[in-house]
């Protein structure tokens, strides 16, 4: 059909005018020349796909002219095109090669470009393409209409010729590299990419090889300033494989820089065992220590995310002592902290801002092996973190800012603050954001992280849980995996004591147990295993969650983590201890809380929202304890202690912590049979909780409260509470814990009834005169 017999068909068969149908039909006939057969299978997946629908609102059929107009060809009607190529001239076939070579699509700019370095002509040869529906032409590119036309295009050209062609073409657009300008990498990137299609084999003069290597070393760069570190990585893997041998001898510093960002992006990508590969390359060749330096870091980064977090911190202390750092040396906690902040006090928060740059290569990687360190000792020796903390501020001081000391000052303000002094650890950790915008966002992934947990005994917590998505967005353009994963760890736990909707809590847990598979973080793996698991028993929900409990069931990696990592055993007998208290299952409770408080001594050498929430319930575990326990003086001591904690951060932030503190006195008062001042603190925490919007605990210290008054055997009172409490949970989404509460609310009114029963019969023999 010619066009104009196409345009009347459309007409007709969507009821419309053919000046309302000519827009559509015109495309139709650019893509199947008018092929009946090819027009119908067209409409049809129009049709399908949504471009071409009924509109009930306007009562005709419309349709999306600029997503047709780049909509794919069906396969059958691409492989009639793809059979018509061979009809075309000879230049017009060759002039789609060339295109072909460069992937589905090209700018028209480009083409020219290439027009003047090959002196071929295309534009014309391409347009004629466009005429016989090969290619469409769009916002100045050139398309294939479907893939397989590219691919038939592509394959004209012999096997063997290809690699020739890429390569000449690669070649071709080498000197236009440094003459394209500023911020325009696509010049660059296509360059490195035929390059690279063509392969080494394709290279005859030995000095190409090292411009190629070079090409491909500027392209993982842009690829890396683009956050892009798989591609990064195939460029500096690519460039690696054009070096030639004795390219350590003869290339030393290309070769240095390709095996450093490669390894770099081997790590970034989870990538362990080409890590492994480059990172033995340069500790073999490197000329001196410092340029091993490195690979050396990274190295004990990998060590890190596994099972070998103890193996990282000793080569770690190992390097640091080879730099004349010297962290074996032993000083007390008492003694770090006072001699780091007596010089801070010499400092006024303008001076820490703006002391000089850090200069010195082998200081600056230094100060990254410190940073480091500081979060892998605070899992697992926390009192040595202070010495850690105290060597990064001496060194930021004396020898200039890295992009690293940000971490020294957040650390030290965190851990400041776990000791009580909440206003100048505070002060710290805003001078070591404001530091961020000195010396560079590298660190900015922990810093806002570990600054988040601080301000959150400032600022109500809901509203600071948006700095962890900061933390984690920043730690994702540096491609710094590990504190994009802390970030999210550390917000989930804020999302949990912020009392968010529990079906949200479990599709963020499952996003995080995704990233960190992805990237072998075994750690973080085993440290949230145990809360999806608690999560999941919340809601109520029948799904599986592989969770080992059975220690012969537990991999080798694993046992290893739990059996060096305190913070993780921590972490996992708190959870166990929570839940079981959660579900009021006594025995298991008490087991586990015993167990979490003989490990909590050696953990936690800065101030974490974990803190305040493992306090709050081993506060509340340990009065439920001393009610029923021998030891009732011992487990008291423990709760009063938790309460003091608690009262002391709701000093602090009234909007956090006020109510948990409210909880505890009231838990304590029930503890000490003093009914009356009990009874007011239970209304009051109920009351903050619900004024504050922590709708979970607001369910708690109903329950809580209904438990006392059924002790007391007011009735009212305590159906009241725990329906109330049945209402918030629900609210909440634990619908697991409703059906927990609702049993016992069963079994707490027939033992009502059948004491009302029992007293109403016995009232009656009374009066009866029988015994």
């Amino acid at each position: 059909m010619d066009e104009e017999t196409l345009t009347t068909m459309v007409s007709e068969t969507l009821c419309l005018l053919p000046r309302l149908t000519r827009s559509l039909s015109s495309i139709i006939y650019h893509k199947t020349k008018g092929n009946p057969l090819f027009v119908s299978q067209l409409m049809i997946s129009l049709g399908k796909e949504g471009l071409l629908r009924p509109s009930l609102s306007r009562r005709r059929w419309e349709w999306d002219k600029e997503k047709i107009q780049f909509q794919k060809l069906p396969d059958d009607v691409a492989m009639f095109f793809t059979n018509s190529i061979e009809a075309l001239s000879e230049d017009v076939k060759a002039s789609l090669c060339v295109l072909s070579c460069f992937g589905s699509s090209a700018e028209t700019a480009f083409i020219k470009t290439l027009e003047r370095l090959l002196q071929k002509t295309l534009l014309n040869n391409l347009d004629a393409a466009v005429e016989e529906g090969l290619l469409d032409k769009k916002d100045g590119r050139y398309h294939f209409s479907h893939d397989r036309i590219q691919e038939a295009a592509y394959n004209m050209l012999n096997f063997l010729d290809q690699g020739r062609f890429h390569f000449s073409y690669g070649m071709a657009l080498a000197p236009l590299v440094d003459a394209a300008g500023e911020g325009d990498d696509s010049i660059l990137l296509t360059a490195a990419n035929q390059l690279n299609l063509a392969g080494p084999e394709a290279v005859h003069d030995k000095s190409q090889n090292v411009t190629i290597a070079n090409l491909n070393l500027q392209a993982g760069k842009k690829a890396m300033e683009m956050s892009d570190f798989v591609l990064a990585y195939s460029y500096f893997d690519n460039g690696i494989s054009f070096l030639r041998k004795k390219h350590w001898e003869e290339h030393y510093n290309l070769s240095l820089k390709l095996f450093d960002l490669a390894a770099k992006c081997a790590l970034t990508n989870g990538d362990i065992v080409s890590l492994k590969l480059l990172s033995e390359q340069v500790i073999a060749y490197g000329r001196s220590y410092e340029d091993k330096l490195n690979v050396l870091y990274l190295v004990t980064c990998s060590l890190a995310f596994s099972s070998k977090l103890p193996e990282s911190i000793e080569k770690s202390i190992e390097i640091l002592a080879n730099l004349g750092i010297d962290l074996q040396e032993w000083r007390s906690t008492e003694v770090c902290v006072q001699e780091t902040t007596t010089l801070l006090s010499t400092y006024t928060d303008d001076e820490i801002l703006n002391t000089r740059q850090m200069t010195d290569p082998t200081m600056i990687i230094a100060l990254k092996f410190l940073g480091k360190l500081e979060l892998g000792m605070t899992q697992t020796k926390p009192r040595s973190v202070p010495l850690v903390t105290q060597k990064m501020i001496e060194l930021s001081l004396a020898k200039g800012m890295s992009p690293m000391s940000p971490i020294g000052f957040v650390y030290f303000g965190s851990f400041i603050s776990k000791r009580g002094d909440l206003s100048s650890g505070y002060r710290y950790v805003k001078v070591a954001l404001s530091l961020l915008d000195k010396v560079g966002k590298e660190s900015a992934g922990e810093v806002i992280c570990i600054a988040t947990q601080v301000k959150i005994f400032v600022e109500p917590i809901q509203a600071a849980l948006e700095y962890h998505d900061d933390g984690y967005a920043a730690s994702m353009v540096a491609r710094d995996v590990s504190n994009a994963l802390l970030n999210i760890l550390f917000k989930n736990s804020c999302v949990h004591v912020a009392g968010v909707k529990l079906q949200t809590m479990r599709e963020e847990y499952e996003k995080f147990f995704r990233l960190a598979k992805e990237n072998n973080h075994s750690i973080f793996l085993v440290q949230i295993k145990q809360v999806q698991r608690d999560v999941l028993r919340l809601i109520g929900s029948d799904e599986e969650l592989t969770i080992h409990e059975n220690p012969k069931d537990v991999s080798v990696e694993e046992a290893k983590i739990v059996a060096t990592n305190n913070s993780v055993n921590v972490s996992r007998y708190y959870q166990k201890a929570y839940i079981s208290f959660i579900f009021r299952s006594y025995d298991d409770t008490k087991e586990n809380i015993e167990k979490y408080l003989a490990c909590i001594s050696k953990t936690w050498a800065n101030l974490l929202i974990h803190h305040a929430v493992h306090a709050f319930y081993s506060g509340l575990i340990s009065f439920w304890v001393a009610r029923k326990s021998r030891d009732r003086q011992q487990w008291h001591e423990r709760g009063e202690r938790s309460k003091l904690a608690l009262k002391k951060w709701a000093e602090s932030s009234r909007w956090t912590f006020e109510h948990k503190w409210y909880l505890l006195e009231a838990e304590e008062s029930y503890c000490k049979n003093d009914f009356e001042v009990a009874e007011l603190f239970y209304e009051k925490a109920i009351s903050s909780a619900k004024e504050h919007k922590f709708v979970h605990e607001e369910a708690l210290a109903c329950e809580l409260a209904g438990y006392f008054y059924a002790e007391l055997r007011d009735t009212d009172k305590a159906m009241e509470h725990f329906l109330r409490a049945h209402e918030k949970y629900h609210e909440w989404g634990a619908f697991g814990k409703c059906d927990c509460l609702f049993k016992f609310v069963e079994r707490f009114l027939l033992l009502c009834l059948l004491a009302l029963a029992t007293r109403s019969k016995t009232k009656q023999c009374t009066a009866k005169g029988v015994k």
